[in-house]
């Protein structure tokens, strides 16, 4: 028991001298212990072994921590994410795969369509508003890439990819589309993990239908749960990995393609009122009385007042406290009108003009929300 324990205390300690989230710390670590017989002789090495097993672990889940960053892909050439052509130039590129030296190749994604005759480009092309999905195996992404520059390596493992799009984005008339990666990595007690990456150069918070990133998350946490499972199969015999995964990409293909469908049958305003499931409208009187000064603002182009609820609720009204629409709304969309100058924060005398009328209609029973917008509000 004591000397589990003094082992216990190191492996916490090098954790913590290494930084590691205490949420990413272990219950317990699977550690090859020799024990010398001759400890006069033999105890320091055997202790640095133990020592380089923790760090090598530590090691391999760091590197593949610094080559996740957000919409990039690793660069084997250049041994980093963060170099600008690591990440696509435009909004339609995706992830093609790696050139012989290990650098990011980026192409349009309707190009490629268009080229591999997707079902459904036909359509796109002619206008229709819809998303098309391909699955890409990661061994067909490293089909051009050479052993010395990572074509083997595990920092960044792609097992396969979703390319999808079109994907329509708040406050811009362009569209865009992704690379959804299926990344292999592993934990701090050396098992498999697999985790979802986003490469693309919009930020998936700007996406019009938030339930975009609803899908993604619920992957994500599916994901989790088959990590245990591939680690299962891995123990009673080689598994190929990328096979294994094959049924999870489909599967994401299909959600967002699905989803995308359905969107189609709805007007654009009704997509953003409809996030989380909800419509915010009953709210909007409610919100309106309690809200401070600073939720209050002023939208320059349509000439009404903007009322910021809680949880993302955003409510139209006119100066004369006529509910017009509400919406759900991303926190970076709101900021965006904001620094553009289509919203800014109500004059005082814009303000006490709105709640007096507010108190107006509310003390006559007349405070019932719209439901039918008459304006047309553009996300």
């Amino acid at each position: 028991m004591f000397a589990v324990k003094a082992l216990s205390q190191m492996a916490q300690s090098l954790l913590r001298v290494e930084g590691v989230d205490p949420f990413s710390v272990p219950r317990h670590l699977e550690l090859t212990v020799r024990v010398p017989l001759d400890e006069r002789g033999d105890i320091r090495a055997a202790a640095g072994v133990v020592t380089e097993q923790i760090l090598s672990r530590l090691r391999e889940v760091r590197e593949h921590e610094r080559a996740l960053q957000p919409g990039a892909v690793f660069c084997y050439f250049s041994e980093s994410a963060t170099v600008e052509h690591c990440r696509p130039q435009e909004p339609r590129q995706v992830f093609e795969g790696y050139n012989s030296t290990g650098r990011p190749v980026f192409s349009d994604f309707v190009t490629m369509a268009i080229e591999r005759k997707d079902a459904g480009i036909d359509q796109m092309l002619a206008g229709q508003d819809l998303v098309l999905t391909h699955v890409t195996m990661g061994r067909v992404l490293r089909t051009q890439q050479l052993a010395e520059f990572g074509a083997e390596s595990a920092v960044y493992k792609i097992l396969g990819q979703v390319d999808a799009g079109l994907f329509r984005v708040l406050g811009a008339d362009q569209k865009c589309a992704f690379s959804f990666q299926l990344l292999r990595g592993k934990t701090i007690e050396g098992k498999p993990r697999l985790r979802l990456h986003a490469v693309g150069k919009v930020d998936l918070m700007d996406l019009a239908d938030p339930a975009v990133l609803g899908i993604l998350s619920k992957f994500q946490r599916h994901l989790d749960a088959e990590s245990l499972r591939l680690q299962g199969k891995e123990k009673n015999g080689e598994v190929d990995d990328e096979a294994f995964v094959l049924p999870l990409l489909k599967d994401l293909a299909q959600k967002l393609a699905s989803r995308a469908r359905n969107l189609s049958r709805r007007t654009e305003h009704a997509v953003v009122r409809s996030e989380e499931g909800s419509r915010p409208t009953p709210r909007a009187y409610p919100d309106a009385g309690e809200a401070p000064d600073d939720a209050i603002l002023w939208d320059a182009e349509k000439s009404t007042i903007v009322v910021l609820g809680q949880k993302g609720r955003v409510h139209i009204f006119t100066p004369q406290a006529r509910h017009v629409t509400s919406v759900m709304m991303q926190g970076a969309a709101i900021d965006r009108r904001r620094h553009q100058g289509r919203w800014r924060l109500a004059e005082p005398d814009e303000r006490g003009e709105f709640r007096v009328n507010l108190r107006g209609l509310i003390a006559k029973g007349e405070d019932k929300p719209n439901d039918d917008a008459a304006i047309v509000f553009e996300p």
